[in-house]
């Protein structure tokens, strides 16, 4: 006799009464960020790209970075993680991300860089131990391209998702029904609140038509943004002095 899959995600979907209530919940209970804070944040970044400034990335070794020389370009080779944070944390050395050719720096615990831009821009504090203002929330990166400066530390690529949520978005997407529904949904609302294209203002698209979610995602953002039924990270009203990013 053939056994029956058991899936933790069955368990949770069976505390609510249907499919569409658990995935309602799982969206409402998701926090995005303020419209007018990630339009500033992505002006700010794109001046630093002018200015020739390197802009976070988490480290990888897939040769997506490049060394610029006098007549050609080299892969770098570190010999780990800490080796090459070392790297670019040194003013004179200058690597590049090899498809938008920007400059860039590593990110030295993986999620430093979202963290200080959640605190310059919220004034609130997450994953951050005993000094968090925001807990049990998880900081989630919409779409997982955290290699590339125009992604990894832009508060339009990233929202917080309570920690009993947060293992659908780590799932691959043929996983489990609801976890591409769940994804989708919040890669579409991430599109109709900020349109990273435009905001980021680079001289081809940020996301290729290939990486955008269903048109059935996109008119059910629509409608969740129409009907407030999204939820937003409040300004920290207790703290009221900047936090700059180094």
């Amino acid at each position: 006799m053939e056994s029956k899959l058991i899936d933790g995600i069955n368990v949770l979907r069976g505390l609510f009464s249907g499919e569409q209530e658990f995935i309602d919940h799982v969206i409402h209970n998701i926090l995005f960020f303020d419209k007018a804070m990630v339009r500033d944040q992505a002006l700010d970044i794109r001046q630093q790209v002018r200015l020739g400034k390197a802009i976070p990335v988490r480290y990888n070794s897939n040769g997506s970075f490049f060394l610029q020389h006098k007549v050609k370009t080299t892969t770098p080779s570190f010999k780990n993680k800490s080796e090459a944070i070392r790297f670019t944390n040194d003013e004179e050395n200058a690597l590049f991300h090899r498809e938008t050719k920007i400059r860039v720096c590593f990110d030295r615990d993986g999620n430093y860089y979202p963290k200080q831009a959640i605190s310059k821009y919220t004034q609130h504090k997450v994953s951050s131990g005993s000094l968090s203002t925001v807990v049990n929330y998880t900081i989630a990166h919409i779409w997982s391209k955290t290699d590339n400066p125009l992604y990894f530390s832009l508060l339009w690529n990233y929202c917080l998702i309570p920690c009993h949520c947060t293992f659908l978005t780590d799932k691959r997407d043929d996983s489990h029904p609801i976890v591409k529904q769940v994804k989708d949904l919040i890669k579409a609302i991430c599109i109709e609140l900020y349109n990273p294209n435009r905001i980021m203002d680079w001289n081809q698209d940020v996301l290729a038509e290939e990486e955008k979610p269903s048109t059935e995602a996109l008119k059910a953002a629509r409608v969740l943004i129409k009907e407030n039924r999204i939820s937003f990270l409040p300004i920290n009203a207790n703290i009221t002095k900047d936090i700059n990013i180094d």
